[in-house]
């Protein structure tokens, strides 16, 4: 005879809450730089170019119309197509095929358009998202790093190990998480699954204190159209981060397919572990553009967004002989809400004054430089040796900042000793403020908040 059940007189389980995306604290992250893009191939492509939206079904497409073929997946097409042959290689490479930003998803371009995610990781092997890179940075305003190139990944150990503590790695940077499919067939990529385990080796074999292991894991990861439906993405997701409760503090958009097995498991899954997730990615996008990029007042966060725009945006640069005239311009700006870096206030006894000047430079959104008669002598007679002259140059090397010279005190904006620096750098050869002007100081408060809500 069995054993008779005994009633269940238990309370019923308690239901998990749910995850609660918080705005106010997302895009308190997002200015403060706590973010890392993962963008996943379903959200690369416009979808007047490919329906599913999906780069590697557009790629797949297009070899298969090339080769005159049907195959489904990138394993059907390597088993059948016989070794020593690299149709992706040769599609992307061919000279048929280019890249354009406006294949490119709006939404997604929107979101990089932001400038507010410096550091990009990605699982496509195709070139699209440095083409959007570009677009936003500049042609050399952004590292590439591959994962299967070496060479590139250790120019990245040693930029992060580069930083001191404190300081935040700024440089714009296109990561390709599992390889690029470059000319170069000594570089590797992800096309079947025996190459994930080699390259997933690679990543399994990074010990714990590395410089770019430690830089990802300290970082919140916001993930764009990754449906993890591949196994090895899912292991190198766990191997990264190791930590659940990581998981906890970010947010995650993914293209689930509610009627798919595998993406029900994982929509389970991320809500058992307390993960916020959306289920149109695409849709996500573009409520978060918008929460981090309009200044009106329809947007919840408003004075917030304003603020955010502003702490940290201005560099202000001055000779020290203008150091009365830029207190005045300091304490000015700072009414006005702005952050301004001016090294009188900043720099402590014992500093490192060139560092922490570099690295002001760097962080800052927009660069005025305070253009005096004392300025324009040393421009007139060519001595170009001073500190002021340095911060300049530091600036102009850095394409993703406003430059916005400021004239006080009779300084000549249409001078030749004015356009012969300056012009290479501003729109036009008299482009600035003259703050002699009785509109100066309200041009270069509405100058500053443009430029602060743009760049």
């Amino acid at each position: 005879m069995g054993f008779k059940p005994k009633e269940n007189n238990r309370e019923p389980l308690l239901r998990l809450p749910e995850a609660v995306f918080s705005q106010e604290q997302f895009v308190d992250d997002v200015f403060n730089d706590d973010y890392i893009l993962v963008v996943g191939s379903e959200v690369v492509m416009n979808t007047n170019e490919d329906v599913t939206g999906d780069v590697n079904h557009y790629i797949l497409d297009s070899i298969n119309t090339k080769l005159g073929t049907n195959y489904d997946s990138f394993d059907d097409l390597y088993r059948y197509v016989g070794r020593g042959i690299d149709p992706i290689r040769n599609i992307l490479n061919s000279e048929d095929f280019s890249y354009d930003v406006k294949d490119i998803s709006s939404e997604l371009c929107a979101l990089f358009e932001t400038k507010l995610f410096r550091f990009v990781m990605t699982t496509t092997f195709d070139g699209y998202l440095e083409k959007l890179m570009e677009h936003v940075w500049g042609r050399d305003g952004f590292s590439v790093v591959n994962m299967g190139d070496k060479a590139s990944v250790d120019r990245l150990r040693n930029d992060l190990a580069s930083c001191r503590e404190g300081d935040r790695y700024l440089q714009p940077t296109l990561f390709y998480i599992f390889g690029k499919a470059e000319k170069d067939e000594s570089k590797s990529y992800v096309r079947t699954d025996d190459d994930a385990i080699q390259i997933i080796d690679k990543w399994i074999q990074l010990p714990k204190d590395d410089p770019m292991v430690r830089h990802i894991r300290n970082k919140k990861i916001l993930a764009l159209g990754c449906k993890f439906d591949d196994w090895y993405f899912r292991f190198f997701w766990y191997n990264l981060k190791r930590d659940i409760s990581r998981l906890r503090e970010g947010q995650v958009a993914f293209m689930l397919d509610e009627n798919d097995a595998s993406d029900a498991k994982l929509n389970a899954f991320l809500k058992h572990s307390l993960i916020y997730r959306h289920k149109n990615v695409r849709a996500f996008m573009s409520d978060i553009v918008s929460l981090l990029t309009s200044t009106q007042n329809d947007n919840p966060l408003h004075s917030m967004v304003v603020k955010k725009r502003r702490e940290g945006g201005v560099f202000l640069s001055y000779c020290s002989k203008d150091f009365v005239i830029a207190s005045r311009l300091f304490f000015m700006l700072q009414r006005e809400g702005f952050a301004v870096w001016f090294d009188n206030t900043h720099l402590k006894g014992g500093d490192d004054y060139n560092r922490n000047i570099e690295t002001a430079i760097g962080k800052s959104k927009v660069f005025v430089s305070l253009l005096t008669p004392s300025v324009a002598a040393d421009l007139a007679a060519g001595k170009t040796d001073n500190y002021y002259n340095r911060e300049w140059l530091m600036a102009m090397q850095t394409g993703d900042k406003a430059f916005v010279p400021v004239a006080a005190n009779g300084y000549n904006l249409r001078a030749d000793y004015h356009t012969a620096v300056f012009e290479p750098f501003t729109a036009t050869s008299n482009s600035g403020i003259d703050l002699m002007r009785s509109d100066g100081c309200k041009q270069l408060i509405e100058s500053l908040t443009k430029h602060l809500q743009t760049v």
